[in-house]
């Protein structure tokens, strides 16, 4: 189930140095997923994952997440926020000194939700977390099968399980210079729909999109982004922007016709530097990624 992410995270782990620590990450967690198979049950899924899962999250973490991520969980996990439920202690990978969230660096932790269950129930609620409680919930809950709310928009919204798209993109089309059609990868449940080329995910303005396409880097080490096409020494060629004017979202835009290895969810880690060059222009994304950004 999850091989193309394997091959896909460890391809782009070696030719992307800046996200080589989100990818190591990333296929740490593969092994955690991969680990539970089919065995979530049709009853009792966000316990059983409670139980089983985010404690597997929590030591792939600390073991291979990028340093402040890591010391995140650390905290949270040394405070009781995220205390797993076999009540056994920490983790094994987390046995060791513990920062303390009055400790240099620690910043805030959310609310105390008292055990992992709360903390998942919290997130498919759609409650406000602090961004480590927010990538453990969707880390574990990456596993299990999620139903839709009635009463979500229709079309902007995943027709699976009502959740926010995470990413757009386009298919490989028969004619090399027009893109294939739009889809849309929900950041809950991984669920893919197609959706207007035209149309904003977010607020559904239409004929406000603007392209923010990678321009040639001119001897420098770091990309430039700007309005237009991708140039043909671009670091991310595959890769753009799409924004709306009118609410000032936007998403990342994953082309297959550019690059027909890709795995739009897993390639959507790699573009920080695009996310960076979006966030000074006062864009927001409309739904964060697993990693936070």
């Amino acid at each position: 189930m999850f091989a193309r992410d394997r091959a896909r995270a460890g391809a782009l782990r070696e030719r992307y140095p800046h996200a080589a620590e989100v990818f190591g990450l990333y296929l740490a967690l593969v092994e955690t997923w991969e680990s539970v198979g089919d065995r979530v049950p049709s009853d009792g899924a966000v316990e059983w994952a409670h139980v089983h899962v985010l404690p597997r999250v929590i030591e792939a973490t600390a073991a291979h997440g990028p340093p402040l991520l890591a010391a995140a969980v650390r905290i949270a996990v040394g405070n009781g926020l995220l205390a797993p439920a076999s009540g056994a202690g920490p983790p094994a990978a987390l046995n060791g000194p513990l920062r303390t969230a009055g400790d240099s660096g620690g910043g805030p932790l959310g609310t105390a939700r008292g055990s992992g269950g709360g903390l998942l129930d919290a997130w498919l609620a759609g409650e406000e977390l602090a961004p480590v409680e927010r990538y453990l919930a969707r880390a574990t809950m990456r596993v299990v099968p999620l139903s839709a709310p009635t009463g979500h928009e229709a079309g902007r919204r995943c027709p699976a399980c009502g959740g926010a798209p995470q990413l757009s993109y386009r298919t490989a089309g028969d004619d090399p210079l027009v893109s294939g059609r739009r889809m849309l990868h929900c950041a809950r449940c991984a669920h893919e729909w197609t959706f207007s080329a035209t149309t904003c995910p977010q607020c559904g303005e239409t004929g406000k999109r603007t392209v923010h396409a990678e321009a040639a880097p001119s001897g420098s080490e770091e990309p430039r982004v700007g309005r237009g096409t991708a140039a043909g020494d671009a670091l991310f060629p595959h890769l753009r922007a799409e924004s709306c004017e009118a609410c000032r979202g936007y998403l990342i835009d994953v082309d297959l016709g550019r690059d027909p290895h890709a795995v739009p969810h897993v390639d959507e880690l790699a573009a920080v530097p695009i996310d960076l060059h979006m966030a000074d222009h006062g864009y927001t994304k409309i739904t964060p990624n697993l990693m936070g950004f």
